[in-house]
C-alpha cells in the first residue's frame, strides 16, 4: 500500500501566505505589508499563484470583513481572481455530494 504524495509548497509561497495573513489580520491597513505582498506575488509561479488565490478565497470568507478590500488595495487583478474563486466555494464550507460519492480526489 502506497502513501499519498506529500504536498510541497515553495518557500516563496509560504512567505507570501504569511505576509497576506498578516495583512488580513492587522487592525489597520499597513502599506509595508502591501509592498511585501506585491513583491512576493511577483515571485510566485502560476501554480503557486493559483494556490494563493484559492487560499485567499477561503480567507475572505472566514477573516475580517475588510479582507477582500485589502487584497484589492494590493492587486486588483488578484482581488478579481479571489472573488471568482470565492464564488465557486461551497456555501456552507462543505462540498455537496450528489449521487454516488467520489472515491478519488
Amino acid at each position: 500500500m502506497s502513501s499519498p504524495p506529500e504536498l510541497r509548497l515553495s518557500q516563496a509561497f509560504k512567505i507570501a501566505q504569511r505576509i497576506y495573513a498578516s495583512l488580513l489580520d492587522a487592525r489597520h491597513f499597513d502599506a509595508s505589508f502591501a509592498l511585501a505582498a506585491r513583491a512576493y506575488l511577483a515571485a510566485l509561479d502560476k501554480l503557486d499563484q493559483e494556490r494563493l488565490t484559492r487560499w485567499l478565497a477561503w480567507q475572505t470568507q472566514v477573516r475580517n470583513p475588510q479582507a477582500l478590500t485589502r487584497i484589492e488595495r494590493v492587486d486588483q487583478r488578484l482581488a478579481a481572481r479571489v472573488l471568482h474563486a470565492r464564488s465557486r466555494l461551497p456555501a456552507n464550507g462543505r462540498p455537496d455530494l450528489s449521487g454516488i460519492p467520489r472515491r478519488t480526489a
